[in-house]
């Protein structure tokens, strides 16, 4: 369990959201370190290929606390990495919560020491403003924090990544000939580097400085979406756009745009073009004062590693 000391190798971790984007690329990481890795999912055939044999895979959802229970007992610690934002919108704060209260318990009855949540950026002290996504998100970590197992709460932006949905948001506002200037354009982000979250998620794991902490995470720069859009669109060597000003433009014109041209989940996209709207960025600077050799990755490097990565991609589902 916990300890104040750091941990030796083999622990025994529980991975939840292993399918999804970030905890796809956090169990390999995992496996790297030494650690034993279980996975609760709804079907195991989602996990990546490569590891998916080194990995003890329980089936089940996070909302079942039983399904928790059995995946966490005897666990170290446990990543939740899951959201409610599949296939539906609506009550999507309701799901957020109990998907969290039922993990929260099954950790709880399972013995596990510390909780890893990865959370969205927010402002505190503006929060009756901020998205349904990103309060969602919010008030998930809330709910993982009145129990008594120790949580240490990641909040992070755009993740610069190959298979970050909002990076394929901004490759498709970067290849269309045309960009807008409007209210969500001018509000201003701070991305991550997909290797600087990983690591970040590996650094805190055995890390006594920050039990019950909330750590908002960011890259060293902070932009505008229509700057960063940009960097996207020169990074792709596209032609630079003609710039449109337009006075209001509605999330749902938008989402129905992006849609079209990214193929993404229609209910992924809307919450995440509303997020946009508002700022996010790092508001407090414990984890550059804990971590500072971490979160370092530029904006233009990390964009070329996460395009060298699509195009990998490519390559080998044509080779295959």
């Amino acid at each position: 369990m916990i300890t104040t000391d750091r941990w030796s190798l083999d622990v025994e971790l529980l991975v939840t959201g292993a399918t999804g984007y970030v905890g796809g690329q956090l169990v390999p990481r995992l496996l790297a370190e030494g650690h034993t890795v279980r996975c609760l999912v709804r079907d195991a055939e989602g996990l990546p290929a490569p590891w998916r044999d080194r990995v003890r895979v329980v089936t089940g959802t996070v909302e079942d606390e039983g399904a928790v229970l059995r995946a966490a007992d005897g666990a170290d610690a446990a990543y939740f990495l899951v959201h409610g934002l599949e296939h539906r919108i609506g009550g999507l704060l309701e799901r957020e919560v109990r998907a969290a209260a039922s993990f929260r318990d099954g950790v709880e009855a399972g013995g596990v020491g510390r909780v890893i949540y990865l959370g969205g950026l927010v402002d505190e002290e503006d929060i009756a403003r901020t998205s349904p996504h990103l309060y969602a998100r919010q008030q998930a970590g809330q709910t993982l924090r009145d129990g008594p197992v120790p949580v240490t709460e990641l909040r992070a932006g755009i993740v610069l990544g190959a298979g970050s949905s909002s990076f394929q948001l901004l490759r498709t506002a970067a290849s269309t000939p045309v960009t807008v200037r409007a209210r969500l354009t001018r509000s201003l982000t701070q991305p991550i580097a997909e290797a600087d979250l990983l690591e970040l998620l590996v650094a805190v794991l055995d890390d006594p400085r920050v039990t019950w902490q909330i750590l908002d995470v960011g890259g060293p720069e902070v932009l505008t979406y229509g700057e960063l859009v940009a960097r996207v669109r020169e990074a792709g060597g596209a032609a630079p756009a003609l710039s449109v000003p337009v006075p209001y433009l509605p999330p749902e014109i938008v989402a129905s745009g992006a849609v079209l041209l990214s193929r993404l989940d229609p209910t992924l996209v809307l919450p995440l073009l509303r997020s946009a709207e508002e700022d996010a960025v790092v508001h407090d600077g414990l984890a550059r004062e804990l971590y500072p050799d971490l979160g370092t990755t530029s904006v233009d490097e990390a964009i070329a590693a996460a395009l060298a990565e699509v195009q990998r991609q490519r390559d080998a589902a044509v080779a295959g």
